[in-house]
């Protein structure tokens, strides 16, 4: 009896084709043993290793101030300690006011066109930093700037993070979790330290740093 009154409480899907990559979800029931079974792990682990790459790419735009500040002092900027304590704090600032929108952006235009769109547009201040640091002229301003638009990448990925669980049942929701937070951080070490033996041959390289030493 009770299995009965749950097939008739249990809404038919509407459009199928919903599903498939590219069109808009508009209903989802992870809950539903027979919906998951049969659609929702499918879709639910497409969406999973999507997001591992991209939010990889956003923890290491939101954290590589933290290299990138030790090092400018050795291509030649004369920025004071209490300048470069902030260029690294900048970004945890922008990052954690800009999460507050990115949570509800969202759900609102759809979270794989979401991803992709805040993921594009880290391109931006990582062109800007690269130019940046190969002239030790540029202004503070300028890489205050540039630290801010960083923070963009803490917001996609503390926002994209808690919105993966989404498309998980509860049971599941924890894994999901983990392994996109495991899978973004793993190689940041190493992201990191490409970073800092760029640093070093822009100070090899740079005229500017020979004519002021």
């Amino acid at each position: 009896m009770s299995t009965a009154t749950q097939e008739v409480q249990r809404p038919p899907l509407t459009d199928p084709a919903q599903y498939r990559p590219g069109r808009t979800i508009t209903q989802w029931s992870p809950e539903d043993p027979a919906f998951w079974r049969t659609t929702g792990k499918r879709v639910a682990t497409r969406n999973l290793w999507i997001a591992v790459p991209a939010l990889l790419v956003a923890f290491v735009v939101w954290q590589v101030w933290s290299i990138t500040a030790t090092n400018l002092k050795d291509v030649g900027f004369g920025y004071s300690q209490s300048q470069l304590f902030w260029l690294t704090a900048v970004p945890g600032i922008t990052g954690g006011t800009a999460r507050i929108l990115y949570t509800f952006i969202g759900p609102m235009i759809g979270q794989r066109r979401f991803t992709a769109i805040s993921t594009v547009v880290l391109i931006v201040p990582l062109l800007w930093l690269g130019f940046a640091v190969q002239n030790p002229d540029t202004p503070y301003g300028t890489m205050v700037a540039i630290a801010a638009l960083c923070g963009i990448g803490g917001a996609n990925f503390s926002s994209s993070l808690a919105n993966i669980g989404f498309f998980y049942p509860k049971q599941e929701k924890g894994n999901a979790s983990g392994i996109v937070s495991r899978g973004a951080t793993a190689t940041v070490p190493l992201d990191l330290r490409t970073v800092a033996a760029a640093s070093s041959a822009t100070t090899a390289a740079s005229p500017c740093t020979a004519s002021t030493a």
